[in-house]
């Protein structure tokens, strides 16, 4: 949106949680026998950039969305290395379109700074049609008997931006009990005592209203299940700008998973929205209002019919929903997915393991008014994929093929090359 000197932002909240109850029976062979990933609550630290990126409706340039998004998450084999080691980097990525990269990486690293204090630096990269945004964190723990405080800095480029966190910790992601918390200062040198720590880019955006972001995580682990529960909340927030203003989400993912009859049983759902206005201090062009919103509920089944092969079903609904006020509207955008998905996982050895699969999305799509993003319309999305995960020392890689099924308004290589992706992990 542009805008003109004088226009107020507001920014809203950010609300993020996330429940997770999953039988864990010891960890999964190398290569992967059970390859679908489990969703667990995002850490307790975020930022405003994670969120005000958020965008429903430019995610209809990829016709396939969903189905890439499904692809791209992360091996579910993998997530008890992935907790328990202090040194490791793990990133998923693959087509989307023919221009456009999925990337999802995280780094973590740790090194003490004397007999108890630690040093930590972690990374976080995400680019998609959904958000884009990178951090890097510098933090500091000082373990004592009542826990384990710390702090935490993030530099960007625009002192404006840089964020601060005080932390608090019990326990560890290998202890029956683990609470993290932490209370982080957004934009902190914004308008702090100098005019010029305001700006972003070439404009300045002086808080009149500052945000702050509390946030916590709760994990209890045992021999045969396993919970999480995290929020962030990023409080109201008002700016002055020139020339940009976007509002930041709530979010609230939900999973529960348990085993009955033999199957592993898992639900799961999410919810991501954002209300941003631009408008001037006399109202005198509307308010640029704009609310968009995705929301998805998932259900699946999966047993293990012989030691090397494990059969998995999976239903998807999502809806995404994105509003404009005047001057471009009033308009609307509203998409709903239907996904089905199969699986199957053959173990060829410990250390190897194929799967392959087929995804079905009934996808239906309204418009009303004009609206600034081109849509394929309401469609039907089918396509099989296979896939390989392997280990090679600390290092696990899995790669996806997919293959399309039905005839699209663009050329298919080779008429059936869809997407490809992978997935990389290693402890260091």
């Amino acid at each position: 949106m542009r805008a003109v000197a004088g226009r107020p932002f507001v920014g809203f909240v950010l609300l993020a949680a996330a429940i997770a109850v999953a039988p864990v029976g010891g960890e999964a062979p190398s290569g992967g026998a059970r390859p679908i990933a489990a969703l667990g609550a995002r850490p307790a630290l975020a930022g405003t950039e994670e969120f005000s990126t958020f965008d429903v409706e430019a995610q209809e340039e990829d016709d396939e969305s969903l189905l890439d998004h499904y692809l791209t998450r992360s091996p579910r084999a993998w997530r008890d290395e992935w907790e328990r080691a202090p040194q490791a980097i793990r990133t998923s990525q693959g087509c989307l379109t023919s221009g456009q990269w999925f990337i999802d990486t995280d780094l973590k690293l740790r090194s003490p700074l004397g007999r108890r204090a630690r040093f930590g630096l972690d990374l976080r990269q995400s680019e998609s049609d959904a958000e884009s945004f990178e951090y890097l964190d510098f933090s500091f723990q000082f373990p004592t008997r009542f826990g384990t405080p710390g702090a935490m800095f993030r530099p960007l480029y625009d002192k404006s931006r840089q964020d601060f966190a005080l932390t608090w910790q019990a326990g560890s992601d290998s202890s029956a009990l683990q609470v993290q918390a932490a209370f982080t200062f957004e934009d902190l040198f914004n308008n702090l005592w100098a005019f010029r720590q305001s700006r972003v880019g070439q404009e300045y955006e002086p808080y009149e209203r500052h945000p702050w972001e509390p946030g916590l995580h709760v994990a209890t682990r045992h021999e045969r299940w396993r919970a999480e529960l995290g929020g962030r909340y990023l409080t109201p927030s008002r700016k002055r700008i020139v020339n940009y203003g976007s509002g930041s989400p709530p979010r609230i993912a939900t999973l529960f998973e348990l085993r009955a009859l033999g199957i592993d049983w898992e639900a799961r759902g999410a919810n991501h929205q954002a209300l941003s206005t631009d408008r001037s201090s006399d109202d005198s062009d509307g308010r640029h209002h704009e609310f968009r919103r995705s929301w998805l509920g998932e259900v699946a089944a999966r047993r293990s019919l012989f030691p090397w092969l494990t059969l998995e079903t999976r239903w998807l609904y999502q809806e995404r929903g994105q509003h404009y006020g005047p001057p471009l509207g009033p308009s609307m955008f509203q998409a709903e997915d239907r996904m089905l998905a199969f699986e199957s996982t053959i173990r060829l050895n410990p250390r190897m393991s194929l799967r392959a699969g087929a995804l079905h999305d009934r996808i239906t799509i309204a418009k009303v008014g004009q609206t600034p993003d081109f849509s394929y319309g309401t469609r039907v999305e089918s396509r099989t994929y296979v896939g390989l995960l392997a280990r090679f020392g600390r290092v696990s890689v899995s790669g996806i093929e997919g293959i399309e099924l039905d005839p699209e308004p663009y050329e298919v290589p080779f008429g059936l090359h869809d997407k490809g992706f992978l997935h990389l992990q290693t402890t260091f």
